[in-house]
Order: structure tokens, then sequence, then C-alpha cells
């Protein structure tokens, strides 16, 4: 076997990346970035070691301005995240004739509109004294008031058993 082009060895490498990440202590600081790959530059415990690429950037370059670690990652985090999802408050859209307003949680909030933490509350505040009960009949359902849909909406809803409607 000694006589093959490539014998084989008793302490045999593996190949690819390590299954943990470490800093790069052999690049500057300002623009070093985590590596998994081998030989590995250092004892056992001789450096931090993290799970993923980003757990490490977190870790050893936590406040790095250059921002090159995290910009190398394969899925960079944003510097600007943006929500999914509707907001955790309600606010008046007033995009709608008053008659017709409905309380809303659609990002982004306008500035400087009312919020309120149920969409209830939202409308007996910014709507209390609509005559059409639209923004109620919107939040409570089809049973709040005689106004809010029709016979059949009611009974298509289990029946409205405290609404007396003629």
């Amino acid at each position: 076997l000694s006589q093959l082009p490539s014998p084989p060895t008793l302490s045999p490498t593996d190949e690819g990346g390590l299954d943990f990440w470490y800093p790069d202590y052999d690049t500057s600081w300002a623009v070093a970035t985590c590596l998994n790959t081998r030989p590995i530059p250092f004892s056992p415990g001789g450096r931090p070691t993290y799970s993923s690429d980003l757990e490490c950037c977190q870790g050893a370059y936590a406040g790095q301005s250059s921002g090159v670690c995290l910009g190398l990652l394969i899925s960079p985090p944003t510097m600007a995240p943006t929500s999914t999802g509707g907001l955790d408050v309600f606010y008046p859209d007033y995009t709608l004739a008053f008659g017709e307003g409905q309380c809303i949680n659609d990002r982004p909030l306008p500035s400087g509109r009312p919020t309120y933490v149920n969409k209830q509350m939202c409308c007996s505040g910014a709507y209390g004294g609509q005559s059409s009960d639209n923004c109620l009949c919107d939040a409570v359902g089809v049973c709040f008031s005689c106004r809010c849909g029709s016979e059949a909406d009611r009974v298509a809803a289990g029946g409205c058993p405290d609404l007396t409607c003629s």
C-alpha cells in the first residue's frame, strides 16, 4: 500500500466544514469573520465555539462597525427588520366616512393616530356616535345590533338570542 501515489493513512482527516464555528483571530477584529474550516488553528478550549455562523458573529463580533461578519452570512440579518402581520393595537380608519368607519390594525401605524388595545374599545372610543353601528358590527359581529347584517346573517351566525329585531 505504501507504494500507491496517495497511500491510505492511519489518521484520516475529515473533509468539509466543521460542525461548529469559531472567530478568526488571525484577522483584524474590524474586518474579521467566523470560520468553520479545517485545520483548527487552536487547541480544544483555546477559543469560543458556536453552533452557527450567526451565533458566532453575534458573540465574537457584536458591535463590529464594519458589519463584515454579519454581512458575509448566507442570509444576513437586516439592519431594519420589518414586522409582518397586524399591529398589537387598533386605530380608527380615517380613509372611510364616519358612518362607514371601522377600526383596523394594519401596518404601518399612521402618525398621531389614537390607539386602543382591542377593536371593540377602538370602535367605542372613535366611533361612539356612529348611528350605523358599522364599526361595532364589524368588531362584535352580527349580534351586536339589528343594524348588523340581515336576519339571514344572524341565523347563519347561530342566532342572536339577546337581540330582538322587528
